[in-house]
């Protein structure tokens, strides 16, 4: 390791993987600022990034393998060595699987973290168990599901043209991507118009000449407004509809179900604001919509992005500069590639048989974690029994935390690889140490940008601590899994370089791999969809016995669905992400917490006073399922019936007694893990569910 100088590596706190320069006098770290050079942040590095020395050095992370001697849930824990916490967890695993079934045993994680991400994959199939869980049927999976469907590739925003126009729906990339964010600035500031579509104001809402505020939940419905409007007002792009599509027939009928006075009724947004937007999005090409997580967060997951993608197809934004393009990938063996995930390890009717497989779309192959929540609770079809937990606060993260409290209770026994003792590794039985991107080498290539490659690099000593890829791969020798994993890390990160020519020392050199831009890629060999074309009504879906075309659905506990409940609860609640955490992380982190010290939720002053509320007054926000405690920020610009939670708050500064305080501002206390699920991806409603607010 460099003990003095500027090291060039990747801040993974988040997916985003920014580059960053470290730099070092006598082998320790003074300061971290982002790398001009790095392609995809180029230079910027949001807060989360600049508090990487407190992340690191923080007094409460994680130091030794644990062993609970205690109850579960009680605080009481031994330091023990790697090979005993690593052997305990193989021989629990063995154990369940001869016991009862290789199903038995789970792999979860959290939010991504990188190729770590893969290794998990990688042991659970070795191991042959099916159910591996992550956070997908809530998050980017249904985009890359649904581009897929669509297109049969994945495509982005070329930013750097720039689009004459970009839509940013749903989603906030200053607090939650800093390089979408900022190729976004960039594009505006040589010309990009801006539309906002979002019930809550940001920064960008204040950049935009259009700002949208649809009721949470019901973007599908305003995406087919715009559709409808684009396809009979004649704004679409006759060229490419009549030679790169197919269903536009059944589009133009399907659509006319979705006039904008009907979509008025659904979403609130009036008729001549849809006009407007369809209109300005069509004449403003070439375009691009940023398209955020909250359209992943309710039954109409799927179809609102296949919606979105429609709109852009039929505008003629795809392949463009300007519009959305597919990139070429950087020469790594594949993420997803049987030779690293080794998903044929499993048989077929082994994976038909993993929890949730019945709720979803052929193309979905994760186990579902609400029925992996029920399988515990009603034991049935079947039981999960030995849990290994990568990454994840899933008390705070998965719907209905009070059944997922319940069960991890019940589960036989725990294994938690995590950075902090968080609520959830508070139930683990064994808990795992793990570093932070400063002390261990990798390679950094994100989901949301696949097309760069970019060195991760150990600058400093991380003690008892160990990468997941590290524990891994030794966990994997211990289950007698040896054939299927690597000497080291760097055996293994060898061998994701082959196709590059590059061992790991070179590719601390040569730096970032990156693919390049494939405009009008689909001039060569047309789309790699059934038909070659776009598939605006897709036949897999139908073949599949899935809507073809985008249909919009009432989600449960809404207005218009429930509306003896709405009289109750008659707001509705959305969620956002502050900036300075990532989910339910880095709430330990002093300036960080400093700058945002509690759960806020979001209030019209209107509302407010008819509620006896005051800004600052803290408030219970419930559901049918039980509250949760924020404090009121009144704000004028927010429709009077919907408020804003935050999402991830637990105490890490509360004692053991409650748990640091998993439920009191837990936003998923509120959500419910019941059907109806998003047909194709299992989604449960998160976003636009009746609540009432009233003083605490």
């Amino acid at each position: 390791m460099v003990k003095n100088g500027v090291v060039r590596s990747s801040c993974t706190i988040c997916f985003s993987g920014c580059g960053v320069l470290v730099h070092l006098r006598d082998g320790e770290i003074t300061k971290i600022e982002g790398d001009p050079d790095a392609p995809l942040n180029r230079g910027a590095l949001c807060v989360k990034g600049l508090a990487s020395l407190e992340y690191l050095h923080h007094p409460d992370r994680l130091k030794h393998p644990l062993r609970r001697i205690g109850e579960r849930g009680e605080g009481k824990w031994q330091r023990i060595s790697w090979d005993e916490a690593l052997s305990t967890i193989a021989g629990e695993m063995n154990q369940a699987k001869d016991k009862y079934g290789v199903e038995s045993v789970v792999f979860l994680r959290g939010a991504a973290k990188g190729i770590q991400d893969n290794v998990l994959t990688r042991i659970a199939n070795a191991f042959g168990s099916p159910n591996i869980t992550s956070m997908a049927y809530v998050c980017f999976h249904a985009r890359v599901s649904a581009l897929n469907i669509t297109f049969g590739s994945f495509l982005l925003p070329d930013y750097d043209y720039p689009p004459g126009c970009i839509v940013v729906w749903g989603a906030n990339p200053e607090a939650t991507c800093i390089p979408a964010y900022e190729q976004i600035m960039a594009a505006i500031s040589k010309g990009a118009k801006l539309v906002v579509i979002d019930p809550r104001e940001s920064s960008l809402t204040k950049r935009a000449a259009l700002w949208i505020r649809p009721r949470p939940g019901s973007d599908l419905a305003l995406a087919l407004g715009m559709i409808n409007v684009a396809v009979n007002e004649g704004l679409f792009d006759k060229d490419f509809v009549a030679n790169w599509t197919v269903g536009f027939d059944e589009l133009r009928a399907h659509i006319q179900d979705y006039s904008p006075e009907r979509v008025e009724e659904i979403t609130w947004v009036p008729a001549e604001v849809i006009r407007q937007a369809a209109r300005f999005y069509t004449a403003n090409s070439p375009a691009a919509i940023e398209v955020g997580n909250a359209l992943e967060n309710n039954a109409n997951s799927f179809q609102a992005q296949r919606a979105l993608f429609i709109l852009e197809a039929i505008s003629g934004n795809i392949g463009v500069p300007g519009g959305k393009i597919q990139w070429s990938n950087p020469p790594l063996l594949s993420r997803g590639s049987p030779a690293l995930a080794l998903q044929d390890n499993i048989p077929t009717e082994r994976r038909d048989r993993r929890f949730g497989a019945e709720h979803m779309a052929p193309f979905v192959k994760y186990a579902l974690p609400q029925s992996l929540i029920k399988s515990v609770l009603e034991e049935a079809p079947y039981r999960a029994r030995v849990a290994y937990v990568q990454g994840g606060n899933l008390l705070s993260t998965w719907s209905n935390a009070q059944e997922t409290f319940d069960a991890f209770k019940k589960l036989d026994f725990i294994a938690v690889a995590d950075v902090f003792m968080t609520p959830t590794a508070e139930l683990a039985d064994i808990v795992l140490p793990v570093a932070t991107y400063l002390e261990f080498d990798s390679i950094s290539q994100s989901s949301e940008f696949p097309y760069v490659a970019q060195v991760q690099q150990q600058v400093v000593e991380a003690g008892e601590r160990w990468s997941d890829c590290r524990i891994l791969n030794e966990l994997g020798k211990k289950l007698g899994l040896g054939q299927y994993f690597w000497s080291d890390e760097h055996e293994f990160l060898n061998e994701l370089l082959k196709p590059a020519g590059l061992t790991f020392d070179e590719f601390r050199q040569v730096g970032p791999l990156s693919g390049f831009q494939q405009y009008r890629h689909y001039q060569a060999n047309g789309f790699n969809t059934p038909s070659g074309k776009v598939e605006l009504h897709s036949s897999n879906l139908k073949q599949w016995g899935f809507d073809p075309l985008p249909t919009y659905h009432e989600l449960p506990e809404t207005p218009y669905s429930e509306p003896e409940l709405a009289k109750e609860y008659p707001l509705i609640f959305t969620n956002w992400k502050p900036g300075v955490f990532r989910h339910s992380n880095l709430r330990q982190v002093s300036s960080l917490r400093g700058a945002h010290h509690e759960p806020i939720v979001n209030i019209n002053p209107e509302t407010a006073n008819k509620l006896g509320i005051k800004d600052g007054d803290w408030v219970y926000v419930e559901t049918k399922r039980g509250r949760i405690k924020h404090k009121a920020g009144l704000t004028d610009s927010l429709d009077p019936r919907v408020v804003v939670i935050e999402h991830g708050w637990w105490y890490p500064e509360q004692g053991i007694a409650d748990l640091h305080g998993w439920k009191e501002s837990n936003a998923n206390i509120l959500t419910d893990n019941k059907p109806p699920y998003s047909p194709e991806m299992a989604t449960p409603t998160l976003r636009g569910i009746l609540c009432k607010v009233y003083r605490a």
